[in-house]
């Protein structure tokens, strides 16, 4: 059965995928970074067709690297950006 797990964003950036493939198999991850949290759920798969050009720029230029990994305070920033974004 599905349980819940809390995880600092420092601890989250070298275990992200594992993290995604959790949440998607039902598991609530949380993601803290002090008094801020974040939860991983699964989602509906975005479609570039019908999503913004901006967006496929976006998903094309992480596709092909190179990846770094990412400070907590721009772990924070594109959580901020996504939240503000979604909320629309």
């Amino acid at each position: 059965m599905p349980g819940m797990k809390a995880i600092p964003v420092q601890e989250a950036q070298s275990k992200l995928g594992q993290l995604i493939a959790e949440a998607c198999r039902g598991e609530v991850i949380v993601l803290t970074d002090g008094d801020k949290k974040v939860t991983l759920e699964p989602g509906v798969p975005l479609d570039p067709q019908e999503d913004s050009f901006e967006l496929e720029a976006e998903l094309l230029k992480a596709a092909s690297g190179p990846f770094t990994t990412y400070s907590s305070e721009e772990m924070r920033d594109a959580c901020e950006r996504i939240i503000r974004e979604k909320r629309g």
